[in-house]
């Protein structure tokens, strides 16, 4: 018989060691984040153990490989690696608060493990699967997860499905599971680490605690799923907040009982393109500030936009969401994701995945368990990565661009999963795609660095279609600007509030010195501004944007020079993407380039490109959304329109200029460690050499051979003083040339990854 675990009981069954009322110590959190709705405390990022600083990723799979094995992959750099104690069947140790132990788990068995990874000296990383446990399921059916708008709790049949169902986190259960994980680590000591695997709340939950908050909290109840309903959009930052409060909850817990301990978990990210089209969303991007090290999924198949600038970004984006402290990221082995597999897979590949993950600042994880053909491959990687070691961590991007990945934006903007990349996404990749065949230093970040703090450091902002701001973000970026700082923003940028609601005009018109008319009906000419558009927007409002057009430019603006001389100068071409009305209503205003509708007739032309000096600073506002327009149906042109919009309005020259072949990423960090200070140019060879030969929506990089590139120049900034530079891992010293556009090295030659470490002078 099961006996019904009681949460009050549960919190009484304390552990050894621990109480209801242990406090964590006084300095697990570090700086404040910008607010958000419902917000109820001031939220902190966590503290961030120095072990975990010093990791470089995970070693997964350890847990199912023999003794043997295990010393291989320790030998080969794993230091943390993964150990189950409760899978959604049973706990595999003596709980107090979950009865059913499991029968194919030897009693021993934890402790001989425990000791052997201690032996190897490799951290335990305690897996709890948190939504799906068996037991709790059934005894505590008022805590199961009900994720229609009903208020029938769902029934399943446990003998044919022992694991249940899903149960909320957002209620009772959270703090049960929260003290869960407090038994483990008292009764286990040695575990340094959590991990998770969906640690989220599945976007809308209807159980009787989630409807008694909802109403206590907001003195509503909780709306329908629909994200065009303003009253479902507010209840996702609650729902957010909530999900929020759990893992702070977590962490006070946790550390109270072990100051160390870490949170190294999976997280919702691009690595799975999937979860980008999770809406309404799963947990809020700013939840990965709690998380000590959240680690993503890297699949780079066909489902995952493989073969496209989504993998890049992928990476970026997970470190940009711990605020560029520790990120980790797995590469999956396999062939394709539709079926999955690793057939026929190149060994090659895994050394790419892994390389592309390091050089937008992720530390790359990697399952250490492979069949026998693959396995000395993977340690031949292991030991790479461990090669950079010393140049991957307690690093920063330099910076000089800032461009925003919005998850309210992605969220309450796109609305859809099946349509948020062509409304929102598609900007943002069009935009990173642009700078990294550039290579301009371009650094991700998200919608809470958009705060006066945050946005100093920066030369140029970037704002990729960003329709979600609030008052403060408004402010925020006006002050950057005024001050001097560059800003390059598209189509309906702060066109809705934080919530997804539109508003009647930009709230940036002033910089962008431009009022927003509505969209474009080429069949009867412009549209002007809706009245009712401020308080409702249909479903089909991001497809009537879309349109062919000719776009034209000023000959004598900063556009047209180098290569653009040749694509377009003074002659119309094809824009195929989104575009709004806008009319500039300032004197200052410089129109760099138009559209013309391609109906056949004389129909008026609009504004594209728009120039304006705002105090200080410079604006460039693009109302023919180019950031889409190069990630969907891309024209060279479109990346130089970008690319100068960029360069003319920062604030400074770029730090670094990189002259390589577009297939080249460059990312730009400093390394502070003691009194040591250095920049580091990452570059990484894309080159594939079987690239779209295939079928391009099902083409997947699956690279077997490396082509060299050869004699690449790195130049830094005069201001910058060197004392020396070496190429890295192959401890190459670097001839210096120092001229009046700064010091500049030459690579002799990239094979897939090289860094190029400029240790600077100590400052006086």
């Amino acid at each position: 018989m099961i006996l019904k675990v009681n949460l009050t009981v549960s919190i009484a069954l304390l552990l050894v060691g621990g109480t209801a009322q242990s406090q964590a110590p006084e300095r697990i959190w570090d700086r404040p984040i910008m607010s958000q709705p419902f917000e109820t405390a001031p939220f902190h990022q966590i503290k961030i153990p120095e072990w975990v600083q010093d990791s470089t990723g995970c070693g997964y799979t350890m847990s199912v490989m023999d003794s043997v094995g295990r010393k291989a992959a320790a030998a080969h750099g794993v230091t943390i690696s993964e150990m189950g104690f409760v899978d959604p069947f049973f706990t595999y140790y003596a709980s107090k608060l979950l009865k059913k132990r499991s029968p194919h788990v030897p009693p021993d068995q934890l402790a001989n493990d425990i000791a052997e990874y201690k032996r190897l000296g490799v951290r335990i990383l305690g897996v709890y699967p948190p939504c799906l446990q068996g037991e709790v399921y059934e005894t505590h059916p008022e805590w199961r997860r009900i994720g229609t708008d009903t208020k029938e709790v769902p029934q399943i049949d446990m003998k044919a499905f022992p694991h249940g169902g899903m149960l909320c986190l957002l209620g009772p259960y959270g703090d049960f599971f929260i003290e869960v994980l407090a038994e483990i680590v008292t009764k286990f000591p040695d575990v340094d680490a959590f991990s998770f695997d969906g640690l989220h709340y599945g976007g809308v939950c209807y159980c009787a605690p989630c409807r008694s908050a909802f109403r206590k909290e907001t003195s509503g109840e909780i709306p329908p799923i629909d994200m065009n309903n303003p009253a479902f959009r507010r209840y996702q930052h609650w729902a957010d907040r909530r999900m929020e409060g759990l893992i702070q909850r977590m962490q006070t817990r946790l550390k109270a009982i072990k100051p160390t301990i870490a949170l190294v978990t999976w997280t919702t990210n691009a690595g799975r393109f999937g979860h980008f089209l999770s809406i309404p969303r799963n947990m809020p991007a700013r939840m990965n500030l709690l998380l000590d090290a959240p680690d993503q999924e890297f699949w780079l198949d066909e489902t995952n936009r493989g073969t496209t600038i989504v993998p890049a970004f992928a990476n970026a984006y997970i470190w940009a969401t711990t605020n560029h402290r520790v990120a980790f990221s797995e590469p999956y082995i396999l062939s394709h994701g539709n079926p999955y597999g690793k057939d026929s897979f190149p060994p090659q590949e895994i050394l790419r995945r892994m390389m592309l993950a390091l050089t937008y600042g992720a530390a790359p994880s990697i399952a250490v368990s492979q069949p026998p053909n693959l396995q000395q491959e993977l340690y031949h990687c292991l030991d790479e990565v461990q090669k950079r070691k010393p140049w991957l961590t307690h690093k920063r991007p330099e910076p000089w661009a800032a461009m925003v990945m919005s998850d309210n934006t992605r969220n309450f903007y796109g609305r859809s999963a099946g349509l948020v990349e062509d409304r929102y996404m598609a900007n943002v990749f069009g935009t990173f795609r642009a700078a990294v065949e550039e290579h301009l230093p371009v650094t991700v970040i998200n919608d809470w660095n958009l705060n006066t703090a945050d946005l100093a450091p920066y030369k140029v902002l970037i704002l990729p279609n960003t329709a979600c701001l609030d008052a403060k973000q408004v402010a925020a970026i006006d002050e950057f600007v005024q001050n001097g700082g560059g800003l390059v923003a598209s189509l309906d940028t702060s066109l809705f509030n934080e919530y997804g609601d539109p508003r009647d005009n930009f709230a940036l018109s002033g910089m962008f010195g431009a009022d927003y008319r509505g969209l474009l009906k080429p069949s009867s000419g412009p549209q002007e501004l809706d009245v009712n558009f401020a308080k409702s927007i249909g479903p089909d409002y991001w497809e009537k944007q879309k349109n062919v057009f000719d776009y034209k430019q000023d000959p004598a603006s900063f556009l047209n020079q180098g290569r653009m001389k040749t694509y377009v100068g003074e002659s119309s071409v094809t824009f195929k993407g989104p575009a709004i009305r806008v009319a500039p209503h300032l004197k200052d205003v410089k129109i760099l380039g138009t559209l013309r509708t391609k109906s056949g007739d004389l129909s008026p032309e609009i504004p594209a490109v728009i120039l304006h000096p705002y105090g200080k600073g410079k604006v460039v506002y693009l109302a023919a959304g180019f950031d889409a327009a190069y990630y969907l149906y891309a024209y060279p042109y479109q990346r130089l329109v970008l690319r100068e919009a960029i360069v003319q309005v920062a604030a400074a020259p770029q730090p670094v200029r990189v002259e390589a072949p577009m297939c080249v990423h460059s990312t730009l960090m400093r390394q502070s460690i003691g009194k040591s200070e250095r920049l580091i140019v990452h570059l990484f060879s894309d080159l594939n050499t079987t690239a779209f030969h295939a079928l391009p929506v099902d083409d997947v990089p699956l690279r077997e051979e490396v082509v060299p590139i050869h004699d690449i120049r790195v130049t830094f900034r005069p201001d910058y003083r060197f004392r020396r530079f070496h190429l890295e891992p192959e401890g190459r010293e670097l001839e210096i040339r120092r001229d009046a556009e700064g010091s500049s090295v030459v690579v002799p030659r990239l094979d897939v990854h090289s860094m190029v470490v400029g240790e600077l002078e100590p400052t006086r």
